[in-house]
């Protein structure tokens, strides 16, 4: 039997998994009796022993060694003198060439290119092509055949730019390091040669690709983005602070006070679909999870399965991306004594199963802010929920490689993943004082005890006639016969939190309140009752 299916990287094709059978049933039949084999997957590399229906595990999680198709170390006899006087075609690692793999990467992002495509959906109405995006198209089209210079068909220009930033990547150069070997290249290359001089027009090479990103200038004072129907002023109407810069002379420059950078969601989720190798993983949680009350995947939870009660449009296609976002500071330069934090914003399509979807390669950065916002990050949020509110309210168009055609492509976000800090920033809930506890809320018992605040009436979850109820000394002195805090409705929590308008770091809501700030993402909605009050759950839809 041919053993092509071990490079093969969708380890969920039915190829892929019969190949792990066959291994499995070759491995038992070759060591009668043994309880423990090597395993051959990418991580234990044939060193380690584990039993037989780990391997097979690790097989489907990790991959098996691409190099490992003669299986000598599990019985396998190999035939000296046969192989030595022929090869076996089975077991060559294949040739691939890199301008076939950059052709392929075109096809993927533009899929109106391809010859075969079902341009129709499921409303059989043709897809127009944007002519801009054709623009690309010919542009990415012409350096992927232009060849790096006459007379070296090996690498275009498209497969040299991207082979040269794969690696500015994977080894972290900077900028100015990467500018250094580009001109060092350029001019160990002939004088006629295509290449980049500098890392600025490599990128304008790749910005066809939907590798780019926006740059959205802020206020000073975090008050406003200009940006749509402010994109033209110079001031702030806010706070009145300039856009730009000023010089010693009090005149104006063109340089911004405060940039933020975002990347455009829409495309990204459109090539997970334009890939065979995530296409078909989009809809596991649908077609091939395994519901047996297990909790493996957030699929498995009861917040997931409520949002599908609730919205039954939206699930009824499984690739409906469902997101997660999240959030946090952290200092790039790694100087400790700096008061410096730059604050990303990620999100994470959960469609994917549980080996993938936690994965870098799967983590979506969708905006970069330069330093601590404070309670103003939602400010810096509007461009990822105006983009999000059309993504549930009209989807984008986008091309399901696995089937061969056009679909709306619809969004939503289930749930936000922070720390305790940062949960307070996103949510305006306070973290700190007595009422900390977003769950207790105004039900909470708290306390001062040895210069700081302390929470209480932990025993207010345990069970009615559970006998640490009616201890005292071994807790606060009081027996506890009170119930657990109440559930705050959704219903409640908008209507006593979250108004609308922006609030800067300095203002409260009002008195007798908790909320530290007055949330301008006026699209929450919190689907479950009970989910909500863990992970505030938010989903953008319905109000305008």
């Amino acid at each position: 039997m041919s053993r092509r299916w071990i490079q093969n990287p969708n380890r969920c094709a039915d190829e892929y998994l019969d190949g792990i059978e066959d291994f499995i049933e070759f491995a038992r039949r070759h060591n009668p009796g043994a309880t423990r084999i090597r395993c051959p997957c990418r991580r234990c590399n044939n060193t380690l022993f584990e039993s037989i229906e780990t391997v097979g595990f690790h097989l489907v999680r990790n991959g098996m060694i691409e190099t490992y198709s003669i299986w000598n170390l599990h019985g396998e006899q190999v035939d000296h003198a046969s192989s030595s006087n022929s090869p076996r075609v089975d077991n060559v690692e294949p040739i691939v060439d890199p301008n076939d793999q950059v052709m392929g990467i075109i096809q993927d992002a533009f899929p109106f290119a391809s010859t075969n495509i079902n341009q129709e959906g499921e409303d059989d109405v043709p897809t127009p092509i944007d002519s801009a995006e054709f623009e690309q198209y010919e542009k990415l089209l012409k350096n992927a055949n232009q060849e790096l210079y006459p007379g070296w068909e090996s690498f275009s220009v498209l497969t040299a730019i991207v082979e040269l930033m794969h690696g500015k990547i994977k080894y972290r150069m900077s900028n100015l390091c990467f500018d250094y070997f580009l001109g060092v290249f350029k001019r160990m290359l002939p004088t006629d040669n295509c290449l980049p001089k500098d890392h600025k027009h490599a990128q304008k090479v790749l910005h066809g690709l939907g590798l780019g990103y926006e740059k959205i200038h802020a206020c000073k004072n975090n008050c406003m983005l200009f940006y749509k129907e402010h994109e033209t002023l110079d001031t702030c109407p806010i706070c009145n602070e300039s856009r730009f810069k000023m010089t010693s002379q009090n005149r104006t420059t063109k340089i911004p006070q405060k940039v933020m950078r975002y990347l455009p969601l829409k495309p990204r989720l459109q090539r997970l679909y334009m890939s065979m190798h995530t296409a078909t993983d989009m809809r596991w949680h649908k077609e091939k999870r395994v519901d047996d009350d297990v909790m493996r995947h957030p699929a498995d939870g009861e917040a997931w399965k409520e949002f599908d009660r609730t919205f039954p449009e939206f699930a009824a296609d499984p690739r409906n991306v469902r997101l997660g976002l999240a959030t946090d500071g952290f200092n790039p330069y790694g100087v400790l004594n700096q008061h410096h934090s730059t604050w990303p914003i990620f999100a994470f399509p959960y469609n994917l199963p549980p080996w993938k979807c936690m994965k870098k390669e799967y983590m979506m950065m969708t905006v970069l802010i330069t330093e601590d916002p404070g309670r103003s990050i939602d400010v810096y949020l509007r461009p990822l929920v105006d983009e999000l509110k059309d993504l549930w309210t009209n989807g984008v168009r986008t091309y399901d490689k696995s089937t061969g055609r056009m679909f709306t492509l619809r969004a939503a976000v289930m749930w936000t993943v922070n720390d305790f800090p940062a949960y307070a920033m996103v949510s305006g809930w306070s973290t700190k004082g007595y009422m900390a506890c977003p769950v207790c809320k105004e039900d909470v018992t708290s306390g001062w005890h040895t210069g700081k605040v302390c929470y209480l009436g932990h025993r207010r979850w345990l069970p009615w006639d559970h006998e640490w109820r009616e201890k005292d000394k071994e807790f606060d002195g009081n027996t506890e016969r009170r119930l657990r805090p109440r559930e705050w409705s959704a219903l409640y929590l908008w209507n006593n939190g979250y108004v609308r308008g922006h609030v800067s770091n300095i203002e409260k809501v009002g008195k007798g309140t908790h909320w530290v700030k007055v949330v301008s993402i006026n699209a929450l909605y919190l689907i479950n009752k009970r989910q909500s009050q863990q992970a505030l759950v938010l989903v953008v839809l319905l109000f305008p």
